[in-house]
């Protein structure tokens, strides 16, 4: 079954786990800014420390310090692809994340994909997927950025 809100989309994912079933979160945003812009926002370094964290490391392998967030602590990074500026498969901390763009016109738009989650997990993980997109755009669209503490609350959505 899949289960829409109108935060993430929770859909059943193709593999099982031998522990249960694994769904992945699905994420679409649209920005009316060029591919270029958008792709820059979320990979460039001294961007990425106005909305996510301070940056470190390279050849594959990245440190962020988050500015805020449900996680205390460095997240490490490895990029497994990367076809910029349309393609960005990466694991975080173990997780699977695939970050696609694409501009038709004059509007980008990224879809997110969170993979390998267990069903039971999706209520936690979702918000914090959330969070961080809300962040991006606001970001990009130069609001003040959203704080953590207004989304825990929003796990009943992704069931």
């Amino acid at each position: 079954m899949t289960t829409v809100s109108m935060l993430g989309e929770v859909r059943p994912e193709h593999q099982r786990s031998a522990d249960g079933d694994l769904v992945l979160l699905h994420y679409l945003r649209s920005f009316r800014k060029p591919v270029l812009e958008v792709w820059s926002a979320a990979t460039e370094r001294d961007r990425l420390d106005r909305w996510l964290g301070a940056a470190s490391g390279g050849n594959g392998n990245i440190t962020i310090e988050l500015l805020d967030g449900p996680i205390v602590g460095p997240v490490a990074i490895r990029v497994d692809h990367c076809h910029a500026p349309h393609e960005l498969v990466v694991h975080i901390d173990g997780c699977l994340l695939e970050l696609g763009m694409r501009q038709v016109g004059v509007v980008t738009t990224i879809e997110l994909t969170r993979r390998h989650v267990y069903a039971v997990d999706a209520r936690a993980i979702g918000p914090r997927w959330q969070y961080l997109l809300d962040r991006f755009a606001a970001y990009l669209d130069g609001r003040p950025l959203p704080s953590w503490a207004d989304y825990p609350e929003l796990g009943e959505e992704y069931r």
